[in-house]
């Protein structure tokens, strides 16, 4: 392939993937994202090397070798989680998800191949099973990435969303599909598909690229997409009655008051599946402007984070009130803007700290006191 050996496109994908993997463990290692990105390249060099690494000669190599390289998929995942979930708690559910496939998937990697029907059985547990295991994750970690595009503030952000993680999402996914057919070559018989030295040149050609592409990135931006990459994911402050960000200066106070006017007395917010379009459109400025200013000025990373605020302020008020202490938890979500119930109750624990009913129940409780300090 372009008159270089597959020892050469490995040797290149390698040094890519090392210089990637050295750049962000010596410039960035105190960031988590930065950590992830170097883990993830360093798994990627792992497993090209796994095809060089002579078990028997390098046995404890060939196992640490295969042993992160395996990682990979798991790693893409966890990078897309943090980059592009704010704010969130990585759910156990996945760890130990990630933990079942570490273990099986190690395992057979050193049960080797066969053809007896025990070895069917084992290949099925310890083999198959894991790859789809990981197909998911490599499948979800691309959902993250499109999920969120139009409500993410961060622009530089939203620009790498579907590049960067279809690109590694695709490179993850060839990986996987040739692992199927290399471990048990009968498959790929039946198959009528076999893999050449070329397509293995093909893989770690299209890797050498990737990398490529990410370095030249990392080194000439400065300030724009590398830095969202590494941005530490900070908690926003959450406000009952949302104001502009006191830490961050507000360049156009009039548009600002005007955001906050208009959402709140025409009750933008309790839209279901409004968009930063839409309000752009009501307040007639650009889209890209709005973005900026809720992002760089009022310190929001995300939309729905933003109109989340007014939502649950005007929960709050409905929960407290005694003229609505009848009425249905579930009708106050619908009516400030909720589509489901369940969405509702989780936006309320994460910025209140407390449920919806534990907050009506402590605000009742509080009026109850006051009407007894008055009546004596």
């Amino acid at each position: 392939m372009l008159g270089m050996s597959l020892d050469t496109i490995s040797a290149l994908a390698i040094s890519q993937l090392g210089f990637m993997c050295l750049f962000f463990l010596i410039y960035h290692r105190h960031q988590l994202i930065g950590r992830l990105l170097a883990l993830y390249s360093f798994c990627l060099a792992c497993y090209v090397l796994t095809s060089y690494i002579d078990g028997s000669v390098y046995p404890v190599a060939d196992y640490i070798a295969m042993r992160f390289a395996i990682m990979g998929p798991a790693a893409l995942w966890l990078l897309a989680f943090y980059l592009f979930v704010d704010n969130a708690k990585l759910p156990k559910t996945a760890l130990g998800i990630m933990l079942f496939y570490m273990i099986l998937r190690g395992y057979g990697a050193m049960i080797g191949t066969g053809d007896s029907p025990s070895f069917e059985t084992l290949y099925l547990l310890c083999y198959v099973i894991p790859q789809i295991i990981m197909m998911g994750f490599c499948g979800h970690a691309v959902y993250l990435a499109i999920q969120d595009l139009g409500n993410d503030l961060v622009e530089s952000r939203r620009r790498v969303r579907v590049p960067f993680v279809v690109a590694m999402g695709m490179l993850v996914t060839a990986i996987l599909i040739r692992g199927f057919v290399v471990a048990y070559q009968h498959y790929a018989d039946q198959l009528s598909f076999t893999i050449t030295p070329m397509s293995v040149e093909l893989l770690f050609f299209y890797m050498f690229l990737i990398t490529l592409a990410f370095n030249i990135t990392s080194m000439r931006l400065q300030s724009d997409a590398l830095q969202v990459i590494l941005l530490p994911r900070e908690q926003h402050t959450r406000l009952l009655s949302p104001v502009p960000n006191a830490h961050n200066k507000v360049d156009n106070p009039a548009l600002v008051q005007k955001i906050y006017e208009v959402l709140k007395q025409e009750k933008l917010y309790a839209r279901p599946g409004l968009t930063i379009g839409e309000l752009a459109k009501r307040l007639a400025i650009q889209e890209y402007r709005l973005r900026r200013l809720i992002n760089n000025q009022l310190g929001y990373r995300n939309f729905n984070q933003f109109l989340n605020e007014f939502r649950i302020a005007e929960a709050c008020k409905r929960l407290a009130s005694t003229c609505d202490h009848r009425e249905q938890i579930a009708n106050i979500a619908f009516d400030v803007g909720y589509s489901a119930l369940s969405s509702f109750n989780k936006s309320f624990k994460d910025l209140m700290k407390v449920t919806p009913t534990q907050y009506r129940d402590a605000a009742h409780l509080e009026n109850n006191e006051e009407y007894r300090k008055i009546a004596n």
